[in-house]
Order: C-alpha cells, then structure tokens, then sequence
C-alpha cells in the first residue's frame, strides 16, 4: 500500500502536467491538425504562383493525441481507485449509472475524487478546446495514401483557372483626316483597351485530423451527464446518520499549535 501510495502522489504531478500540457496544445496549435495541398501550372509566356503552390501534412489527429491521453489517464485512474477503494473498504457503496452504462458500486471517497477529477480545470479545458473543423465545407474520410490508416479527412479537390487583366494602348483613328496626309503637328489620340487572360491552373485541397462540432459537443454533455449522476450518487450514499468523527479534533489542533 505504502508503494501504491507513492506511485499515485508521483503519477498526480505528471497528469496535472498532461492535463496543462494537452489544454494548451489544443488551443494554441491547430494548425497542426491542419493540411492542404496546392498545384499550380502557368500557361505559356507567364510565370508560376507561389501561392497558389506547396504542401502542409496534417502532423497530427485529435484521435492520435487522445490515443496517448487516455492511455496516460487510464493508468492513473487505476492507480488512484486502487488506493481509494482500499482506504474506504467496508464503507457504504451506491451504484453509479449514467445512462444506462454503469460504472460500479462506489463509496463516498471515491465519488467525491471522481467529482473532483470531473471538475478539474485543466481538464475541463482539454475538452473544452479540442479542434474542430469547419462546418462550412464538405468533408469526407481521405482517399489520399499518404494518410492510409488515419483518421483525416478531406475536402472535394477544386479545380481553377487564374486570370489576369492586360492593358493596351491604342491609337484611336480620325475618321476626318487622311492618315496619309497627316499635320506635322498632328497628336494622335489613344486609349486603353483591356483584356482578360488566363495565366494558368490550379488545384486545391484540404486535410484535417480535427473532430467535427458535434463530436466535441458529445463529449462535453457526456462529462456534465457523467459529473451530475456523480453528485446524484453522492446524495444517496451520504443519506445516513453523521457519526462522531474518529479524530480528537481538540486534541489535534491543540498539538498542531501548541505542541
């Protein structure tokens, strides 16, 4: 026990750190659950588009990131009930259900360092700020290799032509002179005449690894579903008489200060 102990108060800095760590990476990094591909060919006699070309691989998903969190989070959860349920062996025990799914008969102790868990700040912002994609496009599971066994998606690849507008001066003629017998001090008028052209084409097309609205959504209600059947429970399983507490309280505060 006393091994167990150590582990859990060890383990607790490192998830505090995991849950700073995975807040912040989701707020502050998007860009990396984020991907494109651009071509560009120009047509004869003009000059490629910088940018209208390049490459950007989505570098992670949102599923990749939660592969690494749980499993993080799973060991420590286990750590942690191990040591709970141990301290409050014999106690009075309600099951907790949320849903129809139920999570087991749990004490007091360990509702209490569930809700804890569940109203943690750092990691209220894990889920708060998962990236999630753009509901104004159409997206759908890649096709493209490079991404083969990840969940990424992608846009409809978009096709286009570039244009440009080129400008002529012209030498507008008199229709009352003889261009053969022009005044020597004669000054032609001109204008400027404009026209379309097309410079050349290109394609588009986004990738992302983020979660869709929704799905983030979803899992913040199961959170709040999950932290109201907690103090639900704890309502029942606390519905009996108050015992004398076991500890000299007088006698504890007076050592502590008095010695």
């Amino acid at each position: 026990m006393n091994t167990m102990l150590a582990k859990v108060e060890h383990s607790s800095a490192g998830i505090a750190r995991l849950f700073a760590d995975y807040a912040s990476f989701f707020k502050n990094k998007q860009g990396m659950f984020r991907g494109y591909k651009k071509t560009f060919v120009p047509r004869d006699g003009y000059f490629e588009d910088p940018s209208k070309m390049g490459t950007q691989v989505v570098a992670t998903t949102v599923d990749e990131k939660f592969d690494w969190f749980n499993k993080q989070f799973k060991n420590w959860l286990t750590d942690v009930f191990s040591v709970e349920s141990t301290n409050s062996k014999g106690a009075k025990t309600t099951e907790l259900v949320v849903n129809g799914h139920s999570f087991g008969n749990l004490t007091a102790l360990e509702l209490m360092r569930l809700k804890n868990i569940l109203t943690n700040k750092d990691l209220e912002a894990v889920f708060a700020n998962i990236p999630v994609r753009s509901d104004s496009e159409v997206w759908k599971e890649t096709t493209d290799s490079e991404y083969a066994g990840r969940r990424v998606f992608e846009t409809e690849l978009v096709k286009g032509v570039t244009r440009t507008t080129e400008k002529e001066e012209v030498i507008l003629k008199d229709p009352n002179l003889d261009p053969s017998h022009l005044p020597s001090n004669y000054t032609a008028k001109t204008t400027v005449k404009s026209k379309t052209v097309e410079t050349g084409d290109y394609t588009q097309q986004m990738f992302t690894g983020e979660w869709t609205q929704r799905e983030r959504a979803e899992l913040l209600r199961r959170r709040s579903d999950l932290l109201a059947a907690v103090i639900e429970a704890l309502k029942v399983v606390n519905d009996t008489e108050v015992e004398q507490p076991n500890l000299d309280v007088n006698q504890f505060v007076d050592y502590l200060y008095r010695g």
